[in-house]
């Protein structure tokens, strides 16, 4: 009788393992010594067993028995786990057994024979394949637990640190360039290659010392576990994790990659491309390079229905028109500071209308949670399938998960100082003062971001400008009728309490509306970024 020796490891296991394998072979050499076996072939790997085909040398070691017509052969294993924890290898061991293939399994503490120990063969297997089971559910309960507590079940995201206790903590060292990272795509103006340069040269490495590239940096810009929300197989979970961005400039960078996703790159760079409209048609005015040195806009005419087409703007007319725009939005540096001193002691009734957000948004995730009750309620009465019950609840989870974010950072808000944010205040009506200087520099790149951070849009016609679309918060700007006189700005300033909004976050105002919501937008738009 010879003896094939197999001996394994999980290769899941990081040192939890009865024996290792070095020990394994030892006391299996020791075992085959006083017993007078002969040892033939050694075979061991660091390979999971609760997958047929998994391991490579176990396939080779039930080869060769197959093939073996001339001697008696047997197997020395630690204990009989180490050969199957899954029924289909469990199967084929059994099968060689009986074929008499196989004639002994010699184990530390006991034999298996064909002739007899088959039932405690099955027993053992079936008891080695149940605990691979009950393992993998209770970790993946394990997981889930963590996940619905706040905790991250896996190694920390590049930006955070595994604290050693099951926490995740920032990495101070990174922190700040994933946030430049959200911050310089936010704009629109770099292209993810761009940005893995500029921060590689500003110290952003590996710990190896090596180069992010754009799919890492992709791969961050796309992951919600930045601004606190953790997501695990499609579902979403608030994290307790301090997040490195907020949700608005998260949400403003999957604006710009959704729209860069759907838009073909560009080999010439235009100062004003995807701004410019033609105010006849509404098509997107495209650009072209004359004589190799001057920039034209026109109309693509795509509806076909106005000839603007047929006229071409220079790029240096088209820069004197948009001029235009500080008009609009410029207001006396003298009449801010008169505002802003007028309005410290005004203050205080900006809580009435977080308080008053913070009661819609807690209202929105009771009745989204009212709605995954009578989900459930459909699904245990059969009145839905659970394919569509799991997809259901996981959209509401997500909802429900997003709202409570939202609800967190309100919260956050009511503590933040309020001077800070009158200053940020301040700083959107002086922002404009400042833009118009640079852009009178006529510096190509410097126009492109100023013109891009104050509009949606400019419409020309008969090569005029026709119609501005101011972003936010400059369209409230736009909107003040007598920008000389104190009362009227000082009133888009004034947190009225009388306002009527229907929750914290708002798009464009419309005119009616515009001095009702217009201080909260401005209050609400910054102290979320």
């Amino acid at each position: 009788m010879k003896y094939i020796l197999y001996c394994r490891k999980s290769s899941e296991d990081k040192g939890k393992q009865v024996l290792s394998l070095e020990s394994q072979v030892n006391e299996m050499k020791k075992l085959a010594s006083n017993l007078g076996l002969e040892i033939i072939n050694i075979y061991t790997e660091s390979k999971s067993a609760k997958k047929p085909e998994n391991r490579p040398l176990f396939t080779e070691m039930i080869k060769f028995i197959k093939r073996n017509k001339k001697e008696n052969l047997g197997i020395l294993c630690w204990k009989i786990d180490r050969l199957s924890r899954n029924p289909i290898d469990s199967a084929t061991i059994q099968w060689l057994l009986q074929q008499d293939k196989l004639k002994i399994i010699q184990t530390i503490d006991k034999q298996y024979l064909p002739s007899d120990n088959v039932l405690l063969f099955n027993v053992e297997s079936g008891m080695a394949n149940q605990y691979i089971l009950d393992l993998s559910k209770n970790v993946k309960r394990g997981i889930l637990t963590k996940l619905e507590k706040g905790g991250w079940p896996n190694l920390a995201p590049l930006g955070y640190l595994n604290d050693g206790k099951g926490g995740i903590i920032q990495d101070k060292a990174r922190a700040k360039y994933i946030k430049k990272i959200f911050t310089l795509y936010s704009t629109g103006n770099k292209s993810v290659k761009e940005i893995a340069d500029i921060l590689f040269k500003q110290g952003f490495r590996s710990r190896q010392g090596y180069k992010y590239h754009k799919s890492k940096i992709h791969a961050i810009l796309s992951n919600p576990f930045y601004y606190g929300v953790m997501q695990k197989n499609d579902k979403q979970y608030l994290g307790n994790h301090k997040p490195i961005i907020s949700k608005k400039l998260f949400d403003s960078v999957q604006e710009v990659l959704n729209k860069k996703a759907n838009t073909k790159k560009q080999k010439l760079y235009f100062t004003y491309r995807g701004v410019l409209k033609c105010d006849t048609c509404g098509c997107v005015l495209t650009a072209t390079k004359k004589k190799g040195k001057h920039t034209y806009y026109y109309c693509t005419n795509g509806k076909g229905i106005c000839d603007e087409h047929k006229t071409y703007l220079k790029e240096d007319d088209v820069s004197k028109e948009l001029t235009k725009m500080f008009d609009e939005v410029v207001i006396s540096e003298r009449l801010i500071n008169m505002c802003y001193q007028a309005n410290k002691a005004k203050l205080g009734q900006t809580d009435e209308y977080l308080e008053q957000a913070k009661q819609n948004t807690q209202g929105s995730i009771s009745k989204a949670e009212e709605r995954k009750n009578k989900l459930l309620d459909l699904f245990l009465d059969e009145s839905i399938t659970k394919e569509v019950y799991n997809q259901k609840e996981k959209t509401l989870n997500n909802e429900i998960v997003r709202l409570k974010k939202d609800l967190e950072e309100l919260n956050k808000q009511k503590k933040q100082n309020s001077d800070f944010t009158l200053e940020r205040i301040k700083n959107v009506f002086l922002y404009p003062i400042q833009a118009k200087k640079e852009f009178e520099i006529r510096k190509n790149n410097k126009q492109e971001i100023i013109t891009k951070t104050l509009l949606w849009n400019a419409s020309f016609e008969k090569q005029k400008i026709a119609n501005l679309s101011f972003k936010e918060p400059y369209n409230i700007l736009s909107k003040i009728e007598n920008k000389s006189d104190f009362l009227s700005v000082r009133r888009e300033w004034d947190l009225n309490p009388r306002s009527a909004f229907g929750g914290h976050r708002f798009s464009r105002a419309t005119p009616s509306t515009t001095r009702a919501i217009s201080p909260f937008c401005i209050y609400t738009y910054y102290n979320s970024c």
